[in-house]
């Protein structure tokens, strides 16, 4: 094989026949087995996000996965955790979204829009006294910020509509519906 190649190269033809002979030296087999790897592998990323969550008020920061494209080429699963923290809500939340990009956008497009949504299911922790039965604010412990003895738990549903770059960034608004209700506006990276 070595002698084909260098006589490519001492013929003067181009190197692309070139390194097609190289290459029908491996068997398909193992050609297919690198071509389903390689597309396996596309399938799966992580990525994070961070932005500020409004009503409650929240710095709010995260790390997700994303699985797909699934079905269809625009449908890709987003499972996450999220955690928010604010001057009075602490949250930590998971997250299992569908996202959908919009089609009729190609290549050649910088930002592709996409909407999605799912369950979300979070603990909060209000840092309010509350009021005991005749109405005068109650004294209690200390307690820390991080303190979920108070805790509640939530389910809700996600809302979200995006624009991501084919590169990695996006930007999105995810609003939750009962539960933890709030709105979120957040920029991330997926890799």
């Amino acid at each position: 094989m070595i002698t084909r190649v260098t006589l490519c190269f001492v013929a003067g033809l181009l190197t692309i026949p070139c390194l097609a002979i190289a290459q029908q030296n491996v068997p398909p087999a193992v050609q297919r087995a690198a071509d389903d790897v390689e597309s396996t592998a596309r399938r799966f990323g992580v990525g994070v996000q961070g932005g500020i969550g409004l009503d409650p008020e929240l710095i709010d920061f995260g790390a997700h996965a994303t699985f797909g494209p699934f079905f269809n080429p625009a449908l890709q699963l987003r499972p996450g955790i999220e955690f928010g923290l604010g001057e009075l809500t602490t949250m930590f939340g998971i997250n299992v979204d569908l996202l959908y990009t919009i089609p009729g956008f190609t290549g050649d497009t910088r930002w592709l829009p996409y909407v999605g949504g799912g369950p979300n299911f979070s603990l909060s922790h209000r840092g309010l006294d509350v009021e005991d039965e005749d109405g005068v604010p109650s004294v209690g412990e200390e307690r820390g910020r991080f303190d979920f003895s108070d805790t509640d738990f939530n389910g809700g549903m996600n809302f979200i509509v995006g624009m991501r770059k084919q590169t990695g960034m996006f930007f999105e608004m995810k609003a939750t519906a009962w539960g933890v209700a709030n709105v979120r506006l957040l920029a991330g990276f997926n890799f």
